[in-house]
């Protein structure tokens, strides 16, 4: 009868997957006194991590008296995959200094998983040395782990070490191999190692290794590559059965800007699964076709293809692009009552509603999110949008409380940080920050130099942006200088305005805007022969500034507005607003800074 009843127990364990009922059968082996079988234990701890419910699993850990490997194990396994892998180490580090357990080779695996999925090379060095020590290095799955870990960080001549050191290397090994260094934009690499793999010929490509070579075609943005690979997946694999090739190619087609090849192959393709719909959609979404993107959607539904997350994710992101918040929280809504929910979503319906200007309701919903569930793109998107918005003390507050919650900050909150101070006019803090970069391993990249530059430009500090971008590290760019010269034509400093603008006509001999503000720069300091140099030389290059464009969405319909646009089929009464509100401007006293002096596009 006791035996029925283990059976049983086990059956249920394996194949439940709904928190109450598993308690409830928790509870069940209580009363039938089968609390202190290792294997129960064992099967109910990886049950509840699996859902997951670390905190139960965890009680229920704590509250075992005699652990063995199996119960270590099944926790470090849990925890590495969980949204605290940080968790895994530490557990492990438990276990090596408790009695009676000795960590055994599929330990270790999972230490390394961890260990990549909180970046912590160091400790995965360490516990490789163990590794070999006790001679596990043999292990293929163990081996496939480490050089996981490797790649993932970056460490990719380790990774190479691990892989040549290998013998009899499996397709899983080889793609690894591949995939680290497409990461590392080590393309060339890439395809040596492939080439190696087919020259060898013992280890045949299979999907996976085609996944890796359209990864380094998307770093290259090879098209012509692309449709090599397409050309030999139609010839060596069924299409019908690659699903995850196909959305990868319409992901590497939308990439490239050829969103009509990625339709023409989403349409020839005879199964689709939800993978495929949201790599379409996602296409769409980031080109800024949002009407494309909806449409695909309905279509999406229509089909019978239940959406998912990262379905809403992509619509609510093509409604922050294009400012479209009806439409946002319509999809929101949708995807409530569909029940589709996870901190993915609620990351990206922040960043819709901060890009749509909703602020405040942007942070409604950051703090409806639990703590300890909010990534670090989550806190990214709420400082960003404070940022945007030029509320600086917000954003300061929130970076603080991040660190206090020992959520690591990465290079996009800094930039959001710089971002905000540099609105704020917050000098010696923005110093501060981008200082502080170092203590957790963050190079700066020019994008956070261009935000310096615009810091200490709109303070007024002309000559020490200059001398930050003469100690640059890396080759400043047309932003980085534009912000300079942007700084130059507010504080009226036509002598370093001239040597930025130097600098950028070399960059890109064809951006109209600099020009535009150069002109702006010679008429404020009244050196007309200045604007006329700069005219004739936009005139002589056939250089136009690029519109303006600006969106707003009413009833649903997002209108597009361009400078000197009267195509919209209300433009009379749009210009009759415009001439109104430009009197009522005049007799408040607000008198333009600099004359508009042409069709040019000056200002």
């Amino acid at each position: 009868m006791r035996i029925q009843n283990l059976k049983s127990l086990l059956t249920l364990i394996e194949t439940c997957r709904n928190l109450p009922h598993l308690k409830q059968i928790h509870a069940r082996s209580i009363i039938l006194g089968l609390t202190y079988n290792q294997f129960i234990l064992t099967k109910l701890v990886s049950s509840f991590l699996s859902i997951p419910c670390l905190d139960y699993a965890t009680g229920l850990f704590d509250r075992t008296h005699e652990l063995d490997v199996f119960i270590w194990n099944a926790m470090i396994k849990g925890y590495s995959s969980s949204q605290s892998p940080i968790m895994a180490i530490l557990m492990y580090n438990k276990m090596r200094v408790s009695e009676n357990v000795v960590a055994d080779n599929y330990t270790y695996p999972f230490v390394f998983r961890a260990c990549a999925n909180v970046f912590a090379v160091e400790k995965g060095r360490e516990v490789h040395g163990i590794v070999v020590r006790i001679g596990f290095d043999s292990d293929r799955f163990l081996q496939s782990s480490l050089l996981n870990l490797y790649t993932v960080c970056g460490e990719i001549r380790s990774a190479r070490k691990v892989f040549d050191e290998f013998e009899g290397k499996d397709v899983v090994f080889w793609n690894a191999m591949i995939l680290g260094y497409s990461r590392e934009g080590m393309v060339f690499e890439a395809l040596e190692v492939f080439e190696e793999m087919i020259e060898m010929g013992e280890v045949k490509p299979n999907e996976g290794t085609i996944l890796s070579l359209i990864s380094v075609s998307m770093v290259l943005k090879d098209l012509k590559m692309g449709r090599e690979i397409q050309g030999y997946i139609k010839k060596e694999i069924d299409l019908s059965k690659g699903v995850k090739l196909g959305a990868a190619l319409i992901d590497l087609y939308s990439k490239c800007g050829r969103l009509d090849d990625a339709r023409k192959l989403f349409d020839e393709m005879p199964e689709k699964n939800a993978v495929v719909w949201n790599s379409l959609i996602c296409g769409y979404s980031k080109a800024g076709s949002l009407h494309e993107a909806i449409d695909l959607f309905r279509e999406m539904y229509n089909s019978n293809v239940k959406p998912d997350r990262f379905t809403i994710s992509a619509l609510l992101g093509a409604c922050a692009q294009t400012g479209a918040f009806n439409l946002g929280n319509w999809v929101w809504k949708f995807a409530e009552n569909s029940g589709i929910w996870d901190t993915h979503i609620g990351t990206s319906l922040i960043d819709m509603y901060a890009k749509c200007g909703f602020i405040l309701m942007a942070r409604e919903v950051f703090d409806q999110i639990p703590k300890r569930e909010r990534t670090v793109a989550t806190w990214n998107a709420i400082i960003s949008g404070y940022a945007s918005h030029g509320h600086a003390e917000p954003v300061i507050e929130l970076f603080n409380e991040m660190k206090r919650l020992e959520t690591r900050p990465d290079s996009i909150t800094f930039l959001a940080v710089l971002h905000a101070c540099a609105h704020a006019g917050l000098v010696e803090k923005g110093k501060q920050y981008f200082d502080s970069m170092k203590y957790y391993k963050i190079t700066p990249t020019v994008e956070h130099y261009g935000c310096m530059v615009d810091l200490l430009g709109r303070a007024g500090l002309v000559n020490e942006a200059k001398e930050l971008i003469m100690r640059m590290e890396i080759e400043p760019n047309a932003t980085v200088w534009g912000a300079l010269l942007s700084a130059c034509s507010i504080h009226g400093n036509v002598e370093i305005g001239e040597w930025v603008a130097h600098h950028i006509f070399k960059l890109d001999a064809m951006d109209g805007g600099s020009y535009v503000l150069l002109g702006n720069l010679y008429a404020a300091a009244r050196r007309f022969n200045g604007v006329k140099a700069v005219r004739e030389m936009m005139v002589k290059r056939g250089i136009c500034k690029p519109p303006g464009c600006s969106m707003i969405e009413i009833d649903d319909v997002v209108h597009e507005f361009l400078v000197a646009d009267k195509l919209h089929c209300r433009s009379l009464e749009i210009y009759t607003v415009l001439d109104e509100l430009s009197m009522k401007l005049k007799i408040a006293g607000y008198v333009p800074m600099v004359v508009v002096l042409d069709e040019e596009g000056f200002i």
